[in-house]
C-alpha cells in the first residue's frame, strides 16, 4: 500500500511537468533559476546565484561550534512565564546570529549583500523555484523575494485587514506612501536544512514525496536538529520615513515601480532598500514544537559601529500559547510562557498578537511560530488557496480578536511535524514543517504543473 501511495502521489506531481517539457523549459530548469528576470544591459553591479548544491550526505550530529545554541542551557516549560530575554535566552538568540555574522561583511553593503560561500566551503543555500512567480519571484541583484507590505493604510481609517504601522512617519511620507512599504527578503538554510531540501526537491525539480506516520510528506523530512535558518528583510521605508534606519545596510533590488496613483505595479526597476529586520530560526528537539524562532530589528540608536552590531535582539519564540487568548476565551486565558521579548529595543516594535513574538514588518496579528507551523501544500499536487485546501498563513476573518474561535485555536496551537494541521478541514494538506519558503516552491511547482506557466501579474 505504501509504495501505491507514492507512485500514486508521484504521478500526480509530475504528469503535467512531463507533458510540458516539449514545448518550455523543464521543471528542473524552472526550480533552479537564479531569478525571474535578467540585469538590463550596462548593468555593472552584484548578481544573485542561487546556491542549490545541496549537501548529499547526511551532515551528522551538529557541534558546539557550529551549533552553540543547542548547548546553551535552557528550559522550554510551558508552565512558567519567563518574561523578557536575558540571561540565557540572549546567549541563546546571539549565538545563533554569531554563527550567521560569521564570514561576512559587517555593513551588508549592497556590492557584497549576504555571501553564502564561507572560507571557501559552501555554507548557505537557497530554497528552489522561488524564481517563477512574475509578480513576488526572486529579483537579480540579491535573490529578494517580494513579501508582506508593511501598510500605513490604518493612520487613515482605511478597513486595510493586517496593516503593520512603521512609526515615527511624518505627515508627507503618509502621504506619498498611501499604499505602505514594500519589504524584499531572501533567506538562507545551512547545510543541515540543505540535506533535508535537496531530497525534497531533487535535481529534476518534481517535489519528492514520502509516507511519514501515515501521513504524506516531502522527503527528508523532518529539519534535522542542527538546521538553521537566517532571512534578511530590506523596506523601501525611507530614513526620512523611518528615522531609525538611517546607516541601515542600502541594498539596490529590481523592485515594482510606483504608478501615478502612488499605487505599486507590476514592472520593477533597480531601486533602494534598507535592512530592517533579520530573522533566525533552528531546529531544537527541545522545544514542544522542534523549533525556536527569533527576530531582530536594525535601531540607528543601537550601540555598535556595523550594521551587524546594530541589530538588537526582539525576542524568541518556540511555541504559539494555546493557553492564551485568542486560542481561548479571553476569560480562560493565561499570560504568554513561549516567547521572550525584549521589553526596551529603542525602536517602535508591535510584536504579535497578545504579545507572542513577531518582528517590525511582520503581521500583528499573527505570530512567527503561528505563521510558519501553517506552512502545507495542497493535497494531489493542487494549486493552493488559503483557507481552501490549505491552512490561512497571513490572516483571516476574526484572527487575534474572537477568542476561543476554531480558526484562532487551530492557529495558536502546538503540533510537530508530521501531525496535520489541527483543523479537520485541511487533513488531506501536506505538511512542510514550518517552512514557509518550501511552501512557496511547492505552490509554484503545483502552478507549473497545472497550468504551464506561471500565474500572470496584473496591474491595480
Amino acid at each position: 500500500m505504501r509504495i501505491f501511495i507514492l507512485v500514486a502521489m508521484a504521478m500526480l506531481f509530475a504528469h503535467a511537468a512531463s507533458a510540458q517539457t516539449a514545448t518550455v523549459q523543464t521543471a528542473g530548469d524552472l526550480a533552479f533559476r537564479n531569478a525571474v528576470n535578467t540585469p538590463p544591459p550596462g548593468y555593472g553591479g552584484p548578481v544573485f546565484k542561487l546556491s542549490s548544491d545541496y549537501p548529499r550526505a547526511d551532515p551528522g550530529r551538529c557541534t558546539k561550534s557550529e551549533c552553540p545554541w543547542l548547548y546553551i542551557d535552557v528550559h522550554f516549560e510551558s508552565d512558567r512565564l519567563v518574561g523578557s530575554i536575558e540571561g540565557s535566552w540572549r546567549e541563546y538568540i546571539m549565538s545563533i546570529m554569531e554563527v550567521v555574522a560569521r564570514g561576512q561583511d559587517a555593513n551588508l553593503s549592497n556590492e557584497k549583500g549576504f555571501q553564502t560561500v564561507v572560507g571557501g566551503e559552501t555554507a548557505w543555500y537557497h530554497v528552489p523555484w522561488m524564481a517563477y512567480d512574475r509578480t513576488a519571484g526572486r529579483e537579480f541583484v540579491h535573490g529578494t523575494t517580494n513579501e508582506r507590505t508593511a501598510l500605513l493604510s490604518d493612520y487613515m481609517g482605511s478597513p486595510e485587514p493586517n496593516a503593520t504601522l512603521l512609526r515615527g512617519t511624518t505627515s508627507s511620507c503618509l502621504k506619498e506612501y498611501p499604499h505602505g512599504f514594500e519589504t524584499w527578503a531572501v533567506g538562507m538554510y545551512n547545510k543541515w536544512g540543505a540535506y533535508a531540501i535537496g531530497q525534497a526537491i531533487p535535481p529534476s525539480g518534481v517535489p519528492a514525496l514520502t509516507v511519514l506516520d501515515g501521513q504524506i510528506v516531502p522527503q527528508g523530512m523532518p529539519f534535522p536538529e542542527g538546521t538553521m535558518v537566517a532571512k534578511f528583510l530590506t523596506t523601501s521605508a525611507t530614513p526620512d520615513c523611518v528615522p531609525y534606519l538611517n546607516g541601515s545596510a542600502l541594498w539596490q533590488v529590481n523592485r515594482h515601480v510606483v504608478g501615478t496613483d502612488k499605487k505599486y505595479m507590476c514592472g520593477r526597476k533597480l531601486q533602494d532598500t534598507r535592512l530592517i529586520q533579520v530573522d533566525v530560526a533552528v531546529v531544537d528537539r527541545r522545544s514542544p514544537t522542534g523549533w525556536v524562532y527569533g527576530t531582530f530589528g536594525y535601531s540607528d540608536r543601537a550601540v555598535g559601529d556595523t550594521v551587524m552590531e546594530r541589530l538588537v535582539p526582539l525576542g524568541l519564540q518556540w511555541g504559539s500559547d494555546p493557553k492564551t487568548f485568542p486560542a481561548v476565551t479571553a476569560k480562560d486565558s493565561v499570560p504568554v510562557t513561549e516567547s521572550v521579548l525584549n521589553p526596551d529595543p529603542g525602536i517602535y516594535e508591535h510584536f504579535g498578537c497578545e504579545n507572542r513574538l513577531a518582528g517590525p514588518v511582520d503581521n500583528p496579528k499573527s505570530s512567527c511560530v503561528s505563521c510558519h507551523n501553517s506552512s502545507f501544500a495542497a493535497a494531489g499536487g493542487a494549486i493552493p488557496q488559503m483557507g481552501t485546501n490549505v491552512p490561512p498563513s497571513y490572516g483571516f476573518e476574526g484572527m487575534c480578536e474572537v477568542g476561543g474561535s476554531p480558526m484562532n485555536a487551530a492557529y495558536f496551537s502546538n503540533y510537530a511535524f508530521p501531525k496535520p494541521y489541527p483543523d479537520p478541514k485541511f487533513a488531506g494538506a501536506i505538511p512542510l514543517d514550518s517552512s514557509l519558503q518550501m511552501a512557496v516552491a511547492m505552490a509554484q511547482y503545483a502552478t507549473f504543473a497545472n497550468n504551464g506557466k506561471p500565474t500572470a501579474c496584473v496591474d491595480p
